[in-house]
C-alpha cells in the first residue's frame, strides 16, 4: 500500500501500558497511529482535534472510549476489557495483598464473585463516571485499608501517590490485533463510501434535472444544485417549515407514506410549473425513503424545440404551405377549400394525381395547416425501395434482426413521425405482404419492429398518394380493399396541368420569382404558345422547361426564338407521350367552321380560315397536337410552326 493510502488511526488512552500494547500491534506498512495518553475528561477534546487532522479511526478504552463515542461522529473502536485481562491483573495484585480494589466505569462489573472464589481474594469495586469520582474512590478505598488497586492509568497514578500499588489491566495482544483488523475494515468501507458519495454527488450535479430525496422520517438526505435552482431554495439552510411545504407541494411525502409512485405529475411551485416523477425506496420490503426527479416545464418545452430542430436538420419537416400551391382556376380554388377543411382533422387522406402535379407539396401543406404542424413530417416513396428494405424503413428493426442490421437496431419512420404525419408516396406500389402490416398500424395505432417481440404505440396521421387509380387496382386484386377504404376516408384529386391551362401564367410568375428572374423573360405570345402544349409531365415538366430556357438565355432578357425552339424540342421528345384526357374521343367527327364574308385580301382570308380549322381540330382533339396534325394531314412541326407564326386567337 502506498504511503498516501495508509490508514490514519489514533489511540486516546489512559495509560502508557495500554499505549505499549497498541504499539506492539501496529503494521507500519498499512497504518500510521498517533498515541495520546489523557484523562477521561480530556478525551473528547483530544479526539475532536485528531479528527480535524484527518484521523479516520480512534481507539479507546473504558471511560475514554465511552466519552469519545458521545462527542464525535468518527468511528471509535473500543479496546475491550476481557475477563482474561482482569484475571491476569488480579493474579499480579494477589502477590501484594488479597484485599484488592478494582475500578469499574459507570457500573459494577459482573462475574467478580467468581474470580474472588477462584483466586481466593476479596475485591472492592470502585464505580465512577468522571476522573474526579475515580480519584476520590481510590482515596476512599485506601482509607478503608486497601493498598492494591486494579484498573487503568489514572487509578494507578492515584494509588501510587498514596503509597499503594497499582496494577494496570493490559489488553491481550490478540484482542488488540482484533481491534486493528476491525479498524482497517471500517476504514476501508468508509473510504469506499466516501468515494461513492463523491461520485454520486458529482453525477447529481451533472444532471440537468433536479433530484431530491428523503429518508424514512421525511428528512431531506440527498439533493443537487438543479433541484435548488428549480425549487428556488437553499435546501441546506432553509427553515424546516419551508422544506416541509416544498416536500408536500411536490407530493414526495405522499409517495413516502403511501408507497405509490408518482409519474409525470405537473405541480405548481411558486410561479413555475414543474413535472415530478417520484418513487418510494423499498429495502427488504420496507419503505426507507423516497426520491423525486423534477424538471421545469419550460425545460421540457426547450428540449422539444431542440428535438424539432434536429428533426428539421434530418429533413423530417414540412417546408411548403398552401400558399406555395399556385392556381386560380375553379378546380384549384375548390381543391384549396377542401384542403383547409380536411387539414383540421386527423383522418387518413388519399391524394390522387398524375406524376408532377404536386402531391407531396399538397401533403406538406395539409400537415402545416393541421394541429400536428409542430411535429415531424416524414415522407417515403414506396415505389423506390424493395419490399425488405421498405419494411425495415417503415417499421424499424431490432439488433440482430437480419444480416447487416445495425448494433442497437433502428427506429422506423412511423416511430420517428410519432405525433406527426407520415406521407406514403406512390402507395399503390407497396407490396401485398406489407399491406397487412400497414392496415394494423392504421387500425391499432401500434407498430412492431422487424425482429421485435413487442408493439410500440404510435400516434400518426397518414397521408398517401398514387398516380394510379386505386379503385381499379382493388378490382384487379393488386391492392387490398380494406386498406384502400382505411387510407381513402378523405380524398383529394389534383387536376393535371392540361385541365387548368389558365394557371400556367400565375405558375410562371411564381417560378420566375423563386428563381430570381424578371417576368419580362416570358412574353404573352410565349405564354399563349405554352397553353397550346399538352404538358404530360405537368408542373414538374413546366418547371424543368422554364429552368432550361432561363439557363440558355444567358445574359439576355428574353428570346422568343429560343423559347419556341425549346418548346418544339419538348414536343418532339420521344420520352414525351401525349396523353389525351379520358373523355377525349380522337375519332370524333370534326365540323369545319363556316366561311365568313371576306373582309380582307385573299391571303388574309385563307389564313383566317386556316386558323379557324386548326383551332376547331385542336379543340376536338383535346389539344393533342400529334392527333391534330394527323387529322389535318400535316407534320407536327408544320402544325407547330403555323401555331407560332400566327398565334391562334382561341388557343388557351
Amino acid at each position: 500500500m502506498s504511503p498516501e493510502k495508509k490508514f490514519k488511526f489514533a489511540l486516546v488512552g489512559h495509560s502508557e501500558e495500554l499505549a505499549d500494547a497498541v504499539r506492539r500491534c501496529i503494521n507500519p506498512s498499512t497504518e500510521d497511529v498517533v498515541i495520546k495518553v489523557v484523562n477521561i475528561g480530556e478525551a473528547p477534546a483530544t479526539a475532536k482535534k485528531l479528527v480535524e487532522q484527518g484521523t479516520e479511526i480512534i481507539f479507546g478504552h473504558g471511560g475514554n472510549a465511552y466519552h469519545m463515542m458521545q462527542a464525535i461522529e468518527k468511528p471509535v473502536v473500543e479496546i475491550p476489557r476481557t475477563y482474561l485481562d482482569m484475571m491476569e491483573a488480579f493474579i499480579k495484585a494477589r502477590q501484594y495483598d488479597t484485599r484488592i480494589g478494582m475500578t469499574s466505569f459507570t457500573g459494577p462489573t459482573d462475574g467478580i464473585d467468581l474470580i474472588e472464589e477462584i483466586l481466593g481474594i476479596k475485591v472492592r469495586q470502585i464505580v465512577h463516571h468522571t476522573t474526579a469520582q475515580l480519584e476520590q474512590g481510590v482515596r476512599d478505598a485506601f482509607t478503608e485499608g486497601i493498598r492494591v488497586i486494579v484498573g487503568g492509568g489514572i487509578s494507578n497514578r492515584t494509588i501510587t501517590s498514596l503509597g499503594g500499588k497499582g496494577i494496570v489491566i493490559e489488553p491481550r495482544k490478540s484482542a488488540v490485533e482484533k481491534v486493528f483488523s476491525e479498524a482497517r475494515l471500517i476504514a476501508s468501507r468508509r473510504r469506499k463510501e466516501a468515494e461513492n458519495s463523491v461520485r454520486i454527488h458529482t453525477i447529481l450535479q451533472m444532471i440537468d434535472d433536479g433530484v431530491i430525496g428523503v429518508d424514512n422520517f421525511g428528512r431531506i438526505d440527498i439533493y443537487n444544485e438543479a433541484a435548488e435552482k428549480i425549487l428556488g431554495l437553499d435546501l441546506k439552510s432553509s427553515m424546516q417549515q419551508s422544506l416541509t411545504k416544498i416536500l408536500k407541494d411536490i407530493q414526495l411525502i405522499d409517495v413516502l407514506t403511501s408507497g405509490n409512485p408518482q409519474i409525470d405529475a405537473i405541480k405548481k411551485v411558486g410561479r413555475d410549473n414543474i413535472v415530478v416523477n417520484a418513487l418510494p425506496i423499498h429495502i427488504e420490503g420496507r419503505s426507507q425513503g423516497a426520491v423525486a426527479l423534477i424538471k421545469n416545464v419550460s425545460r421540457i418545452q426547450s428540449i422539444n424545440r431542440k428535438l424539432n430542430e434536429n428533426l428539421y436538420l434530418k429533413g423530417f419537416v414540412a417546408k411548403h404551405t398552401l400558399d406555395d400551391i399556385t392556381g386560380e382556376t375553379p378546380s384549384m380554388l375548390q381543391l384549396k377549400e377542401k384542403v383547409q377543411h380536411y387539414a383540421r382533422t386527423h383522418t387518413t387522406t388519399m391524394l390522387q394525381g398524375e406524376t408532377g402535379t404536386g402531391k407531396e407539396l399538397l401533403a406538406q401543406a395539409i400537415h402545416n395547416l393541421s394541429p400536428r404542424k409542430n411535429q415531424p413530417f416524414v415522407a417515403i416513396n414506396c415505389a423506390a425501395l424493395p419490399e425488405s428494405l421498405l419494411e425495415s424503413e417503415l417499421f424499424g428493426y431490432e439488433e440482430g434482426a437480419f444480416t447487416g442490421a445495425k448494433r442497437g437496431g433502428k427506429i422506423g419512420l412511423f416511430e420517428l413521425a410519432n405525433h406527426g404525419t407520415v406521407f406514403l408516396d406512390e402507395i399503390a406500389d407497396i407490396p401485398v405482404g406489407l399491406q397487412v402490416r400497414l392496415l394494423r398500424v392504421i387500425e391499432n395505432k401500434e407498430v412492431m419492429r422487424v425482429g421485435g417481440d413487442r408493439y410500440v404505440p404510435i400516434d400518426v396521421r397518414i397521408i398517401s398518394s398514387s398516380y394510379k387509380d386505386l379503385r381499379q387496382e382493388v378490382r384487379q386484386g393488386n391492392f387490398r380493399a380494406d386498406l384502400y377504404y382505411r387510407l381513402a376516408i378523405l380524398r383529394l384529386k389534383l387536376p393535371p396541368l392540361r385541365e387548368r391551362l389558365d394557371d400556367i401564367e400565375p405558375i410562371l410568375r411564381h417560378i420566375l420569382a423563386k428563381l430570381g428572374k424578371s417576368s419580362k423573360s416570358v412574353t404573352a405570345e410565349m405564354i399563349a404558345a405554352m397553353k397550346c402544349y399538352h404538358w404530360p409531365g405537368n408542373i414538374r415538366e413546366l418547371i424543368s422547361f422554364i429552368e432550361s430556357y432561363l439557363i440558355l438565355l444567358n445574359k439576355s432578357v428574353r428570346s422568343q426564338e429560343l423559347f419556341i425552339s425549346l418548346l418544339n424540342e419538348q414536343m418532339d421528345d420521344p420520352a414525351v407521350v401525349e396523353m389525351p384526357a379520358p373523355e377525349c374521343r380522337l375519332d370524333a367527327e370534326i365540323t369545319p367552321p363556316s366561311l365568313k364574308t371576306p373582309t380582307g385580301s385573299l391571303k388574309e382570308t385563307l389564313e383566317e380560315y386556316e386558323n379557324q380549322v386548326i383551332e376547331t381540330t385542336l379543340r376536338a382533339c383535346q389539344y393533342n397536337k400529334k392527333e391534330t396534325a394527323r387529322r389535318l394531314g400535316v407534320s407536327v412541326n408544320t402544325l407547330w410552326r403555323k401555331m407560332n407564326t400566327r398565334p391562334l386567337k382561341n388557343c388557351r
